[in-house]
This record gives C-alpha cells, structure tokens and sequence, in this order.
C-alpha cells in the first residue's frame, strides 16, 4: 500500500510539473485562397527577434481564413508570427524596400505601423492544461 501512495504521488508530481497546453489561432483576412498560412511560436523576445521558432506550423487557407493549433506546450510565455505564403517558398516575401508583399500578422494583433511585431506586444502565457482559443487578422499592404 505504501508504494502504491508513492508511486501515485510521483506520478501526479511528474504529470503537474509537465503540464501540457495548446493554442488554437485562427487567421483571417487572406486577400485570397492561394498558398498557405504558416505560424510560428515563439517562447522569448529573443528568440522571436531571430525567428527561432519553438514549432512552425501550415494549413492551407480555406475561404480566406486557415486554422492552426499547436499542442504539447509547456507553461510559459509565448508569442506567434503567421503570414500567407502565397507563392509556397516558405518564406515571407518583401520588396525592394523590405514591405512585406505577403500578409502577416501575430498573436495579439499588435502590428506596427513601420516596424516588425514585437514579442512583448504579443505574448500570452500558458499554464494548467491551458486550451487558449487566438483570432488572428492579417495586415495586408
């Protein structure tokens, strides 16, 4: 009876301190149906800066709007960055002055006028089997 109390408590243990969340983002305003809608989440302004993603997702985009989740997230502080890949290269693509062509977007919806997003402006935090539920509006210039 005893290892049994202990092997319970460890297996709760284990199982509250590897609390697993998700984030379901969905993404509007795709000026049309082409290409896919890819997400990426981020888990520090740093590494939102230098676009190392903890996961990078697609789907495709279905009556100008694509739905993404992520699962098996730890508790944490998270930001995502989405765009439409028209053209499929997996790539966001600019112009010669480096406006992006393509629409993009993030998690809060805070977009700069003349400046990439911010994590900070577009963090969220997880925690306790969180199932966050994000709508997503494109900016298309």
């Amino acid at each position: 009876m005893k290892r049994l109390v202990i092997f319970g408590f460890f297996f709760f243990m284990f199982q509250f301190s590897h609390a697993q969340n998700q984030v379901t983002a969905e993404v509007e305003n795709f000026k049309n149906n082409n290409g896919i809608c890819q997400a990426c989440i981020f888990q520090s302004a740093s590494a939102f800066e230098k676009m190392q993603a903890l996961q990078c997702i697609n789907a495709a985009v279905q009556d100008k709007r694509a739905v993404l989740k992520f699962t098996g997230l730890p508790d944490g502080d998270y930001a995502i960055f989405v765009f439409h890949d028209v053209n499929r290269n997996n790539k966001m693509d600019n112009n010669f002055l480096g406006i992006p062509k393509e629409g993009y977007g993030a998690s809060n919806n805070k977009l700069p006028f003349a400046a990439a997003p911010k994590f900070t402006e577009n963090k969220f935090v997880l925690s306790n089997h969180a199932n966050l539920q994000l709508k997503i509006r494109l900016r298309n210039l």
